[in-house]
């Protein structure tokens, strides 16, 4: 699912439009997510979508598609599997990069979508260590995003753990 009609990463998608059940185009996935070791840095989980483009859907040129004027980067994509009779979330993100083969013979596109990690990265948050205070650790998860602008919508902290060291934030590009 992709939400054509967001406006963009910020908004909270709602994948009810018919457009949006992109399903029967796709031809292959590949999903790649969580950290490669025990202690680093979380890479941002990723989604490649290889869709089938023989009628020209997502195709930029093609004017005549129901998408014309829709496709962009930073849209909601939502990734589902159903097993029995249960339906499971298995992705969310955004699109990051559409990419068309200009082979008339391979008639696909791709899409290449990340997660919320690799928009926090987007973000240096910096720490001021002159004017420090107590805080819970879900309050200063939540301040962190705050500074990087992750919409309060768009999150559930358990805020309900103990004090560590506060310290003042700002963002930096």
């Amino acid at each position: 699912m992709v939400d054509w009609n967001a406006a963009n990463w910020l908004d909270t998608p709602d994948f009810s439009e018919a457009i949006d059940d992109i399903s029967t185009y796709v031809k292959a996935y590949q999903i790649t997510r969580g950290m490669a070791v025990e202690q680093g840095n979380t890479p941002a989980g990723t989604m490649q979508l290889t869709l089938d483009n023989s009628d020209g859907t997502f195709s930029p040129v093609n004017t005549g598609s129901t998408l014309t004027g829709l496709m962009r980067p930073w849209l909601p994509v939502r990734f589902r599997a159903t097993v029995g009779v249960t339906t499971y979330t298995v992705y969310t993100g955004f699109i990051s990069r559409i990419s068309c083969s200009p082979h008339g013979s391979k008639q696909a596109a791709t899409l290449y979508c990340t997660d919320g990690m690799d928009l926090l990265a987007r973000n240096m948050v910096v720490q001021d260590e002159t004017a420090t205070t107590a805080e819970s650790d879900g309050d200063a998860v939540g301040a962190v995003l705050d500074a990087a602008g992750w919409p309060a919508a768009k999150r559930t902290l358990d805020v309900s753990g103990g004090d560590i060291t506060k310290y003042p934030l700002t963002v930096e590009y």
